[in-house]
């Protein structure tokens, strides 16, 4: 259920790299009400898969870019990430069932 996304980033020396990264959902926890109604937080895992100068060409990041872009994109969610989480937890409630 994750998508493939695109992010402009840039370095300190101010080059611009492209990140292309797939994120699922984000499912808030609920944590009020009776015990079989409450479950955890899910979703919202951050995997890049390429990046790219804006030249086109491949190009490496660090650790520290990796976990910086990752926190940024994991902070500031693309609008239209996917279904509305309400949607998605009456559908697994219902599949529980």
């Amino acid at each position: 259920m994750s998508r493939e996304r695109t992010r402009k980033f840039y370095r300190e020396n101010e080059d611009c790299v492209i990140v292309t990264y797939t994120q699922s959902p984000f499912i808030p926890a609920k944590l009020y009400g009776r015990p079989e109604d409450c479950y955890p937080a899910e979703g919202g895992e951050v995997e890049v898969i390429s990046v790219k100068l804006a030249s086109g060409e491949e190009a490496w990041m660090s650790d520290a870019e990796e976990d910086q872009w990752i926190t940024d994109i994991m902070e500031n969610p693309d609008e239209d990430l996917g279904p509305d989480a309400d949607d998605l937890r009456d559908a697994r409630m219902e599949r529980d069932q």
